[in-house]
């Protein structure tokens, strides 16, 4: 008798792991099938807590960022929510035992951090968390990533890592620089692969002047 009732009772424990699968999967089918209302009010996607891309004074610059920087949130549906909105209701893991519904955009393909609590604190999602389990201001990203990548973090802060606008002399006027996330995807931080561009074309005139327009020492050896 009791063997039978275990045995009932794994049979329920599965059919209830399995209900859970199907609807986890059936409502985000939903969500990512179903048209947006048109009545839901357009939230803009609040900016990323990080410095600006550059000077105003610098209007003969390209100071549009790399990549568009990305901060803690997530953006659904026109609404902005905070990341702690949703995981203050379940513990931080380190592993999953089912696929999760939101993030399904994200490819970790960052080294040997496999785990979304390598960087992110477990307790405040609106934090990274550094080794000691202290919390990283989303503004201070920087200090995130030099806890693995100490000598590029020693360039960027000599100024030969990354991108800088202004003066490269701090004592004739203000400068700024983009941190790591304004150039590198933070879960996949290589850059991918860029189509090249294709060659210039000269005119045929510039491409072969005559010998007397040629610097000296370049033109035809006269016979």
């Amino acid at each position: 008798m009791v063997t039978f009732i275990r045995c009932v009772r794994r049979v329920l424990a599965v059919v209830a792991a399995g209900a859970v699968i199907i609807l986890a999967d059936a409502e985000q089918t939903v969500s990512s099938l179903a048209p947006v209302p048109a009545n839901l009010p357009v939230v803009p996607r609040p900016p990323a807590a990080q410095p600006p891309t550059g000077l105003a004074a610098d209007t003969h610059l390209d100071k549009t960022p790399p990549r568009k920087t990305v901060g803690l949130d997530l953006v659904r549906n026109g609404w902005t929510y905070n990341c702690m909105e949703c995981h203050k209701l379940f513990p931080a893991k380190w592993h999953y035992d089912r696929p999760v519904n939101e993030h399904r955009d994200v490819q970790l393909n960052h080294g040997n951090n496999r785990f979304c609590l390598n960087c992110h604190h477990p307790v405040n999602r609106n934090a990274f968390v550094d080794y000691d389990g202290a919390e990283i201001p989303q503004a201070e990203v920087v200090v995130l990533c030099a806890k693995c990548h100490g000598t590029i973090y020693r360039d960027w802060k000599a100024g030969v890592h990354g991108r800088q606008n202004g003066y490269w002399n701090s004592q004739m006027g203000e400068k700024t620089r983009l941190r790591c996330i304004q150039c590198h995807d933070p879960h996949s931080p290589k850059f991918q692969p860029m189509k090249p561009l294709p060659p210039l074309k000269y005119p045929a005139r510039a491409a072969n002047p005559p010998a007397s327009e040629q610097p000296h020492g370049q033109g035809t050896p006269s016979k």
